[in-house]
């Protein structure tokens, strides 16, 4: 079995990746591979393959440990990606990558990689000629119309919550709600990187927001959601449009765009 107390053995996959003569290279990434995880963290693992595509099924996994819920994917290389939990609890996720593709990043990393990655096995020496990681994110601010076609996109949703709680409709409303909450994520990342600058951290989905967001966003983030309750959910909604608009005009002032104030009467 590869997993002890809910932790994933290197070695152990290791010899379960020796056992497959097609698999010539193990990288990892993400935050395990770049010293920043926790006991929670996912581990993201890279297997590069001759021949990925018997890897689309899941009988594999059953050589690794037993199998507690996985999802199936393409990954961004069309390339098979399982997303898997065993028991145990740890969480893996999985890329079986052509091998071609590890010797297209010997020549220039991409982002993912450049964030930092960690070479497990590495049979051909292949791996051994990649850059090294320069750890930086790769991040950029929106131009004016992408800028405003957010805005517009974002108050076009928060728009249709109170038409849903007038219906009765709260189920409809929290997920219109959801919707809001993506976009509002964005403005927030957005706001960071105007404040901070584009080597600033902002992760992803949220991750660890109380430590990359402005100073006072986090402190408001409570007040952004709500019970399953009429009252509750508009009460939220518009605490969620508040923020919006504060942060949005921000970014709108730090980068020289013009906010569409006409698009919060759609609320």
């Amino acid at each position: 079995m590869i997993f002890e107390n809910g932790e994933l053995v290197i070695p152990r996959l290791l010899d379960w990746v020796r056992a497959r003569p097609d698999i010539r290279a193990v990288l990892r990434t993400g935050s395990r591979a770049r010293g920043e995880a926790d006991q929670w963290s996912d581990h993201d693992i890279e297997l590069y393959s001759t021949d990925p595509e018997p890897y689309r099924d899941s009988d594999w996994l059953d050589g690794l440990g037993p199998v507690l819920a996985g999802v199936g994917l393409d990954g961004p290389w069309d390339n098979p990606a399982r997303l898997v939990i065993f028991e145990g609890g740890a969480k893996v996720d999985f890329q079986v990558v052509p091998v071609a593709r590890l010797h297209e990043l010997t020549d220039e990393l991409d982002d993912l990689h450049e964030r930092g990655y960690e070479v497990l096995l590495d049979l051909d020496g292949t791996a051994a000629r990649l850059p090294a990681a320069s750890g930086a994110p790769e991040n950029e601010l929106p131009d004016e119309r992408e800028f405003r076609e957010h805005c517009e996109e974002f108050w076009f949703e928060l728009g249709h919550i109170p038409r849903y709680v007038a219906r009765g409709e709260l189920w409809v409303a929290k997920l219109r709600d959801a919707g809001t909450k993506e976009l509002l994520l964005t403005m927030i990342e957005w706001h960071a990187l105007s404040h901070f600058g584009l080597d600033h951290d902002v992760w992803h989905n949220g991750v660890r927001m109380r430590e990359w967001a402005a100073p006072g966003v986090w402190d408001r983030v409570d007040a952004l959601f709500s019970g399953f309750v009429p009252e509750d959910v508009l009460r939220a909604a518009s605490a969620t449009g508040a923020l919006f608009t504060e942060l949005a005009r921000d970014v709108a002032r730090r980068n020289g765009f013009t906010y569409p104030e006409a698009a919060e009467q759609a609320f």
